[in-house]
């Protein structure tokens, strides 16, 4: 590649982060504003459960495969753009409800826009950089998760806690509004310029595509191939999967970090959202280089297991740390073993999706995407935050929160530990015999090559 290229897939990758950060703005928006939307809709714990997992992942996890299957055939930046107009213009629309099934209805439109995010842009990067290269540009990108949920806390807690003691607004053509709707609309705000700058990037060529059967042409590949290819080598697949699953569960619970600091260490949002944001922002780039390091030296090292043993470590750093921060006699101490577990959790994060694209071949790597999303989101999502919710409303009193999540925490983690140790050898294996396939093809890397790339 030359070094304008380089620079060029530099670029493309630092937008898609930008466009990470705002999703996960979005996605940590509602866990900050759990207070005033209990106050004012009359809902309980269980129905805030919702809110935060269900409601959003229903869509993103259905229509996920879907839309990966359309990224693998058609122009990525179209349906990228597409997708953040989608999810931007929803969240601004959540201002307008006016009781839960309103607000729940947005909360599912906005992962209809999301979905297209991650197939889409971990393919994307793929394409734009060399096998090399591909662990650190994918390590960005999903850094843009701990930056967006930094920046959320650090600066949108005390947004909240300011905006919470305004009287009602009115606007033009709304009309009046309580004062916390205001925040679902400048969330929203920023998905009309990221939809015209992703209509800028160029469409790189495909690479890395192999025969996903014995005899069988390298091209495009159906739904069902993609499914097959994944089902076939159920053993390193699942190991991945059942390890990020685990990851993104510690991460679901931190979407009640703001009522669980409230009720137990009697915190108001202003507080808890500058020390998480600050952890967040601090915590997640010291994973993200963490990971990225190690990785790279095991692939120096010669090793193709490098991102498998670097979201290992994470959950071995997280979980543990992740377990015991809300059962702590102190929020000070809570903090520091809150800021051990992002570490952990961050380096599993940007591990996650670096160790699909070494199992996945070029022409279903958007599909294998949607699927690894799927799966590890229907565990996460759908089962972290409501039973978190639920156990708590079981335990009953105020500080119930705390040992709900830690129960959580445990109850996924330590079994997922277990099992992920066992599947390195299969990981490895399906590793190796890719690689191999590839190289015998001598397909050469397109990441020079990309289409109207300047």
């Amino acid at each position: 590649m030359s070094k304008r290229s380089v620079r060029y897939a530099w670029y493309v990758a630092g937008l898609l982060t930008v466009v990470q950060i705002v999703s996960y703005l979005d996605r940590f928006l509602p866990g900050l504003l759990v207070p005033p939307i209990k106050h004012d809709l009359g809902i309980d714990d269980f129905q805030i459960g919702l809110l935060l997992g269900p409601a959003f992942i229903f869509f993103y996890i259905t229509l996920g495969i879907p839309l990966g299957w359309l990224a693998d055939r058609v122009n990525r930046r179209w349906l990228l753009s597409a997708g953040v107009a989608v999810w931007c213009s929803l969240t601004a629309a959540g201002a307008l409800a006016g009781s839960f099934v309103p607000l729940f209805v947005t909360r599912l439109g906005v992962g209809i826009g999301e979905a297209a995010v991650a197939p889409a842009s971990i393919s994307l990067i793929s394409d734009y950089f060399s096998r090399e290269k591909r662990a650190a540009a994918i390590s960005l990108f999903m850094a843009g998760a701990f930056l967006g949920a930094g920046i959320a806390f650090l600066f949108f807690g005390p947004i909240v806690h300011a905006i919470e003691a305004l009287p009602a607004i009115t606007l033009p053509l709304i009309g009046p509004l309580r004062s916390w709707r205001l925040c679902f609309l400048i969330i929203g705000a920023p998905g009309l310029v990221l939809t015209v700058l992703l209509l800028t990037i160029a469409e790189p060529r495909r690479a890395d595509r192999v025969a996903l059967t014995e005899g069988g042409a390298v091209g495009a590949a159906g739904f069902s191939a993609g499914l097959a290819y994944i089902g076939r080598r159920w053993r390193a697949f699942g190991t991945l999967f059942l390890a990020s699953a685990c990851n993104l569960t510690m991460g679901a619970l931190a979407l009640w970090n703001v009522a669980l600091f409230k009720r137990t260490w009697g915190w108001n949002v202003a507080q808890v959202g500058f020390a998480v944001g600050l952890i967040l922002l601090t915590a997640g780039p010291i994973g993200t280089v963490a990971g990225a390091y190690l990785t790279n030296r095991d692939v120096r090292a010669g090793r193709c297991d490098g991102t498998l043993r670097a979201l290992f470590l994470g959950l071995l750093i997280g979980v543990p740390a992740y377990t015991v921060f809300p059962l702590m006699p102190s929020a000070s101490l809570g903090l520091v073993a809150l800021f051990v577990a992002l570490v952990g959790q961050s380096i599993s994060t940007c591990a996650g999706p670096a160790t699909l694209v070494t199992l996945a071949p070029g022409q279903i790597r958007a599909q294998a995407t949607a699927v690894y999303y799927l799966v590890i989101s229907v565990i996460a999502q759908l089962i972290g935050p409501p039973l978190v919710g639920l156990i708590a409303d079981e335990i009953g009193g105020p500080k119930s929160l705390r040992y709900a999540v830690s129960i959580v925490a445990a109850a996924v983690g330590v079994p997922s530990i277990v099992l992920v140790a066992r599947g390195f050898g299969a990981y490895r294996r399906q590793v190796t015999q890719l690689d191999r396939e590839i190289d015998a093809l001598a397909i050469p890397s397109t990441a020079a090559t990309i289409a109207g790339a300047p």
